[in-house]
């Protein structure tokens, strides 16, 4: 007769653990669905708040999205950085959802072009109140928005009607976002300014209530003098930011104005035809002026190159060094890259707007070394 295995239990016992068996797993079954349920939601929790996170951020849509249709003809392109923004609203029906902006574009773009034959949408980015950014004519191109200063200004447009009522804060906040990336993609000025649509025309807009909102920004400006003497202005202006100037070793002595001399002379470099071989020529005379020459920053207050623009060197506030190593505050210094024949008439028209903003007396003297090596 066999012998029951040692430690086998009872037959009782064994019926019982069976029994038990069950019973645990249906307990490990619960604890799993239980682990899974919070990792789920654990995982929606977080996609949410990233959701939430990068709607805080800026969302542009670009042509295409919105379904726009090209421009019927070429207009200007903007001279970057821009230094002035202008803010208007579309006297339309506002919108808050996407597919209501998307249709609110669509209509503005049609008016402007088929009722006021232009070549495209007036602006270059309006702004929904659904917070998100819709390209008009982006940062490169000239806008119509308000005759006389689509060349040199950003416009942004917000959709919708403002006179009684105020934008929605995210409407606001977006337009803030983007003026703040055009500043950090050097398509906007550092300094600029903010100005309204009715500073500059007889017109409602924006709107009274965000036109009381706007005198509260930091960079609203309420003179609009400076911005009237360059309505006219043809110049094209590169700034120190968008050449990638050095800052001044020291701070720089000021010019008196108005200055009383306006002095041309070469800069002994070759000529330029690019903006980015003219870009290129003035680094390399800034570095120039200061590793070998010593002084405390290239040594010109302006530049005229052969790509029909001029390079912001000392400016208009700053005076030049002599050829005795000293400041000397009554001379503006006006310097061609490459041959001056070509350039003089922008030279000309450089000390014109001199002129009609302050910086240079009516009565100048003229001193032109431009040929001289």
């Amino acid at each position: 007769m066999l012998k029951p295995a040692t430690g086998a239990l009872p037959p009782e016992e064994q019926i019982t653990n069976v029994r038990k068996f069950p019973r645990e797993l249906l307990y490990l079954c619960a604890i799993l669905i239980v682990l899974v349920a919070l990792s789920a939601g654990y995982s929606l929790w977080v996609m949410t708040h990233a959701m939430s996170a990068a709607n805080k951020g800026l969302h542009i849509l670009d042509r295409s999205e919105w379904q726009g249709e090209p421009p019927s003809g070429k207009f200007p392109h903007l001279n970057l950085p821009v230094s002035n923004v202008i803010i208007h609203h579309t006297a339309s029906e506002g919108c808050e959802q996407e597919d209501v902006c998307i249709y609110r574009m669509q209509t503005i773009q049609a008016f402007h072009m088929k009722s006021l034959d232009w070549v495209d949408i007036a602006y270059n980015f309006l702004v929904g109140g659904d917070g998100q950014i819709y390209v008009g004519r982006g940062w490169h191109i000239q806008g119509q928005h308000v005759k006389g200063y689509g060349a040199i200004s950003i416009s942004i447009a917000f959709i919708g009607t403002f006179v009684n009522v105020e934008p929605p804060s995210r409407q606001i906040e977006a337009a803030r976002r983007l003026m703040e990336e055009g500043v950090r993609l050097h398509k906007l000025h550092p300094d600029y300014h903010i100005y309204a649509h009715r500073q500059l025309s007889p017109t409602e807009s924006p709107g009274q209530k965000l036109y009381e909102l706007m005198q509260h920004w930091p960079r609203f400006k309420q003179d609009i003098t400076s911005l009237r003497l360059l309505s006219n202005a043809t110049l094209k202006f590169v700034t120190r930011p968008y050449w990638l100037a050095q800052p001044a070793l020291k701070a720089l002595p000021p010019l008196s104005q108005p200055v009383e001399n306006v002095k041309f002379v070469s800069s002994q470099t070759q000529n330029c035809s690019t903006q980015a071989e003219c870009v290129f020529r003035v680094r390399l005379l800034q570095t120039y002026h200061i590793e070998s020459l010593g002084f405390k920053d290239i040594n010109f207050n302006f530049m005229v190159a052969g790509d029909g623009n001029i390079y912001e060197a000392r400016g208009w506030d700053h005076s030049c060094q002599n050829s005795e190593d000293q400041p000397d505050p009554t001379t503006l210094v006006v310097a061609f890259v490459g041959s001056s024949a070509d350039n003089k008439k922008l030279a000309l028209d450089l000390i014109q707007q001199g002129i009609k903003l302050g910086h240079i007396s009516k009565d100048f003297n003229l001193i032109d070394d431009s040929e001289k090596t």
